[in-house]
């Protein structure tokens, strides 16, 4: 039996990964030889029926069911950062996709990385625990290894995510409205919200008012009142707190991806999938997994805004898909 433990996946991109997971492993013929360990802020999907176990995500609770059940299985695989909490006669795999954690040595006296330094503390404590890491991309990569978590050998990348074909109330681009940009993130530090604001700020005090989708939730008054305040000027910037992203993926032309971190880029490659073009951060992360159509220096919100000038005034490229899905790569190395 084989341990896919997601204890500590939180809503948002891993979820939404662990989801497809969940629907490839349930038609692969060796189903039954799956196990899951679940968060209960996770729903459990209908199809484990028996082949699942939920207890609260605390590491106390995770330890007793390791030490419970460890003879059980002949696998295991972490899905959310942390690897076994017990060292393990089994290989153990982790899937790691939080590049903040390991940027949070270098900055843990910053508020922004403080709690997340404390989380990396428990990754390094249970670090010999797991035999492999699996990420998305060679530059998570190169901070395991420069951090000494793992050498090269014991790093697989092996990049994954949802390439199914949706169709339902898609828009072919020279239908869309061409002023609407779109950046659906949650209000996190990482993901630049400020300078974002900025440069509609900016493109506002230059007359120029293109529409902004953004998903700002109430854990980020502050930004909330921005957003309200440049309207009340005249900006047009659209909250809608939360979305299915399709929803304006099928209907707006531009991505703005102004974050600062990403271990993936998921929406990246969800975007170019929907047809829209690209304005991206020009940093590692967005090159590993697409091509943009433009990139724009993110701390900067001059650059931002020229950006999105240039995006509005002349024709830009369609951006490509880079990476590979190699999820059936992944269910193979867990079976094998």
């Amino acid at each position: 039996m084989i341990l896919i433990d997601a204890l500590f996946i939180n809503k948002g991109g891993g979820a939404v990964l662990l989801e497809y997971l969940i629907e490839k492993i349930f038609a692969h013929p060796e189903k039954d030889n799956f196990y899951f360990l679940l968060d209960p802020r996770f729903d459990k999907p209908a199809a484990l029926m028996e082949n699942y176990t939920v207890i609260p995500n605390k590491m106390s609770a995770r330890i007793k069911f390791y030490k419970q059940q460890k003879s059980k299985f002949t696998k295991v695989f972490c899905f959310a950062n942390t690897p076994p909490p017990i060292k393990l006669k089994v290989p153990a795999y982790t899937y790691f996709h939080n590049q903040k954690l390991l940027e949070a040595p270098m900055r843990k006296f910053t508020k922004m990385y403080f709690s997340q330094y404390l989380k990396y503390l428990v990754v390094k404590r249970y670090n010999n625990n797991t035999d492999y890491y699996i990420v998305q991309t060679s530059h998570m990569v190169e901070a395991l290894t420069s951090l000494g978590l793992k050498d090269n050998a014991h790093c697989l990348t092996i990049p994954f995510y949802d390439n199914r074909k949706y169709t339902t109330g898609y828009k072919p681009f020279n239908e869309r409205s061409k002023d609407e940009f779109v950046f659906i993130s949650n209000p996190s530090p990482q993901k630049n919200y400020p300078r974002l604001l900025d440069a509609w700020e900016y493109l506002l005090e230059h007359g120029s008012k293109p529409i902004l989708h953004v998903t700002i939730d109430d854990t980020a008054p502050h930004f909330i009142t921005r957003v309200n305040e440049l309207n009340a000027r005249g900006a047009r910037i659209v909250n809608h707190k939360y979305l299915d992203p399709r929803e304006l993926y099928f209907n707006c032309p531009y991505l703005i991806f102004p974050s600062i971190i990403e271990s993936f880029g998921l929406p990246l490659i969800e975007a170019a999938d929907s047809g829209m073009k690209i304005i991206a951060s020009d940093l590692p992360y967005v090159h590993d997994v697409v091509t943009p159509s433009l990139t724009f220096d993110p701390n900067n919100s001059v650059s931002i805004a020229d950006a999105v000038i240039r995006a509005l005034s002349s024709e830009l490229p369609f951006p490509k898909i880079v990476t590979a899905n190699e999820v059936d790569r992944l269910l193979a190395v867990l079976l094998q």
